[in-house]
């Protein structure tokens, strides 16, 4: 089933990974995201990226099973050229817009707009509602991230 959507998410995935009872749910979705041969969108160096990296120092500290989802995460995509679409690009984004957006979250945009499926997974309710607002100029398709894993891969 190769789809291959890139998908642009924040940094929930850390605070997931790091919780015993989200954990089934968000490594189910990272399993689906690589079956279904999607792809997550990082840029370097961004604290998107910085998370990934914090998340595999922090996981030598988990319990067994918290520890292989992340070990099977990374394995999985970070290692796999195949399920990560690089951004290299720093992409000019409109002042009017850039001041509607979170300021913390406008690199995130800045690089879900760089994909040609602009598909955003959030669980940050003001971010997801400034982009749901700026839809008609971003055309940004957005989900907040429980919805997302409830009904992915067959979302869209």
């Amino acid at each position: 089933m190769a789809r291959g959507w890139h998908l642009t998410i924040d940094e929930w995935f850390y605070y997931h990974f790091n919780n015993e009872e989200l954990l089934p749910v968000t490594s189910k979705l990272f399993f689906s995201i690589f079956e279904v041969c999607d792809k997550i969108v990082l840029k370097r160096s961004t604290p998107l990226a910085q998370k990934f990296h914090a998340l595999v120092e922090a996981s030598i500290m988990y319990p067994p099973k918290q520890r292989m989802a992340v070990q099977s995460l990374m394995r999985l995509f970070l290692q796999n050229s195949n399920k990560v679409e690089w951004i290299d690009d720093e992409m000019d984004l409109e002042e009017e817009i850039e001041r509607q957006l979170p300021r913390h979250d406008v690199y995130l945009v800045k690089m879900c707009l760089q994909t040609t499926d602009r598909i955003f997974v959030t669980t940050d309710r003001k971010l997801h509602d400034a982009i749901l607002a700026l839809k008609a100029v971003l055309n940004i398709e957005v989900h907040l991230a429980d919805d997302f894993m409830k009904l992915y891969p067959s979302i869209k």
